[in-house]
């Protein structure tokens, strides 16, 4: 994911050092060889995670229904077919405690060692309702970083329904929409969501918080769902 490079840095005097760099590869991806993804700029890291994550996340497919994934080049290559399968989710039935937000809060910053070494990286997480980190996965988009931790989720069997995805990135209606189609409940980010973010998340019974940095986050949509007592 980085490669070092000897850079000139300027700070009252000059100076050659050792700097780091993130990887940038660009991938297609394809669902029973129909291309539903082209030139994604991407980590190259966790490959098969993001073909599996990018279908479910755009709708194609739900989780259950990916059957394979492989990886030629720069080819993502997803097998799945759509069934009838129970696609009902329970988020309206979800709460989350203050303490389990509090405890995500504490622990979502750390072990981001690409970021540390160049600045230049997103991340997502899942966590449980209990405020365990099930994964962490870092890449240079934020959709990207999304995507790959729902399909670390659906190749591993991880119900979904019962989870909190974490996010460094901006919720816009896209990246809201990633946690819709995989059935998660609740989308915690460092960062503000936009408008059509939030009418979605909304409309979709889903619990969404930014602005989760220090001690204060902002509840966005599902506020009636979250147990700040007891």
């Amino acid at each position: 994911m980085i490669k070092k490079v000897d850079v000139l840095i300027w700070q009252g005097d000059l100076e050659v050092r050792e700097d780091y760099l993130c990887v940038e590869r660009d991938y297609n991806i394809y669902l029973n060889n129909k291309k539903i993804g082209e030139g994604i700029s991407a980590s190259p890291n966790y490959l098969r995670e993001l073909g599996v994550g990018y279908a479910v996340s755009q709708g194609y497919l739900k989780g259950w229904e990916v059957r394979d994934v492989s990886v030629e080049d720069n080819r993502i290559l997803v097998d799945g077919e759509r069934d009838k399968g129970d696609n009902n989710s329970n988020r309206e039935e979800i709460k989350l405690s203050l303490s389990t937000i509090l405890k995500v809060m504490e622990d979502m910053f750390k072990d981001k060692k690409v970021w540390e070494l160049t600045g230049a990286t997103h991340w997502a997480s899942l966590y449980n309702l209990e405020g365990e980190r099930i994964v962490s996965i870092e890449d240079i988009g934020r959709h990207n970083a999304v995507d790959k931790v729902i399909g670390y989720s659906v190749l591993r069997d991880i119900d979904l329904k019962d989870k909190i995805l974490v996010s460094s990135g901006r919720q816009s209606y896209m990246m809201i929409s990633k946690g819709v189609n995989a059935n998660i409940p609740v989308v915690i980010s460092k960062s503000p969501p936009m408008d059509r973010g939030v009418e979605l998340a909304r409309r979709s019974n889903l619990i969404l918080i930014g602005f989760a940095r220090g001690d204060r986050f902002t509840v966005y949509s599902g506020c009636d769902r979250i147990l700040f007592k007891g």
